[in-house]
């Protein structure tokens, strides 16, 4: 199968862009090259419309709406599938503000952060009382920094601010945990891996990369619907993150990764597979060289608009029902991430437990929290019990 992928909202690692409060990336999938197959009817949409290639934001809502049934109808002919990631840049931000990773900060408990639905709900604690603007920015600093030292700075800089605002968390288990892993923080800053020197390396923090990582997940779940493997995926030129985009395909798509058995984190039924697109090609393109970048364009800016509130005609709505309708999605939100989890939590809190389990769950809880509190002893951090008093519960 083949894939051609096209993005917008792209600020790159300036995710605090009021104007672009979202990054979305969508790719077109099918089982022939439909650059070569398609040309000239991509061209003969195009020559209606009066121009040489397929351009959303130059055609605008009236000549997208002319084009449409044409388009339509050359889709359905194709078999296509697409794949749609929405990146929330607000949600990507408190994510990397908040990731408490246990193997480098030994006061967050090891449930708290391996188990994904812990760490997710300690993640929306945070980013509802602890986390500002001000606060996620420090932080974005520190990560995309130029060089180690202004790294640090802003990293203990960020931790001593949100420490400011534990307080203001519901619970005191939560307070207990987030006041533990700031203090530990503030005191070894080295222990952290806050710095990439690489400034190409630095975009892996950018919403373009993470949608290209999803992006390469669909596209795997699309190549297993369909039984056939990914040849060739054709992105958009972006020149910034290109280097990025080709490095991280290469690293996953490897021939010899084919067999590799998937990772299985604590707590989840499905395996994480390494993996991803085995055997495929990667190349960049414009609109004017890949048909099938044209159409993803049209799609694409169908989609914005869409998420945006903002009016398409009605047979546009008709092109964009029929494409969700055969489109994997993918949402990195707030609101998306807060959807799976509820549903996913709720199957397990509902769930029946024997007696002898939730008493070996208790143990197991409690000698974890016993060497964790040793760990944090034995560094010398003093409880700041002051920050957890005089509070809400």
């Amino acid at each position: 199968m083949w894939a051609y992928v096209d993005e917008t909202g792209n600020t790159l690692n300036n995710v605090f862009d009021e104007e672009q409060p979202l990054f979305i990336t969508a790719a077109f999938m099918t089982k022939t090259n439909f650059d070569l197959v398609a040309k000239a009817s991509i061209a003969a949409i195009a020559k209606k419309v009066g121009t040489n290639a397929l351009h959303a934001n130059v055609l605008g809502v009236a000549k997208i709406e002319q084009i449409a049934p044409d388009l339509l109808k050359l889709l359905k002919k194709t078999d296509c599938r697409f794949f749609v990631s929405r990146v929330e840049k607000k949600y990507l931000a408190a994510c990397k503000v908040i990731d408490f990773d246990q193997g480098e900060n030994k006061a967050v408990p090891w449930s708290a952060y391996w188990l994904r639905h812990l760490r997710l709900l300690l993640t929306f604690k945070m980013a509802s009382f602890v986390i500002t603007p001000e606060i996620a920015s420090i932080v974005w600093d520190c990560v995309t920094a130029k060089s180690e030292f202004t790294s640090k700075k802003h990293f203990v800089q960020g931790a001593e601010a949100m420490l400011d605002n534990v307080q203001f968390v519901p619970d005191a288990r939560s307070r207990e945990i987030i006041t533990d892993a700031l203090e530990w923080a503030i005191a070894n800053p080295e222990e952290f891996s806050t710095h990439m020197s690489e400034k190409a390396r630095r975009y892996q923090h950018s919403p373009n990369f993470v949608a290209f990582t999803s992006l390469l997940e669909g596209l795997q779940n699309g190549s297993e619907h369909w039984k056939r493997p990914v040849r060739e995926i054709v992105h958009d030129k972006q020149a910034e993150v290109e280097e990025v985009f080709a490095t991280w395909h290469a690293t996953v798509s490897k021939p010899e990764l084919a067999n590799t058995e998937g990772l299985l984190w604590p707590g989840e039924s499905k395996p994480l597979m390494v993996q991803k697109v085995t055997g495929s090609t990667f190349r960049t393109a414009t609109e004017e060289e890949s048909a099938g970048l044209q159409v993803v364009d049209v799609v694409l800016w169908c989609f914005k608009r869409v998420f945006s509130g903002k009016e398409i005609g009605q047979d546009t709505a008709k092109l964009v029902n029929w494409v969700m309708q055969r489109a994997y999605q993918n949402d990195f939100s707030f609101e998306g991430v807060g959807r799976q989890v509820e549903a996913e939590f709720g199957k397990i809190m509902d769930a029946d437990m024997p007696e002898e389990q939730l008493a070996e769950g208790r143990k197991l809880s409690a000698d974890m929290e016993a060497q964790r509190q040793a760990l944090v002893a034995a560094h010398g951090i003093e409880k700041a019990g002051r920050r957890t008093e005089g509070v809400v519960t």
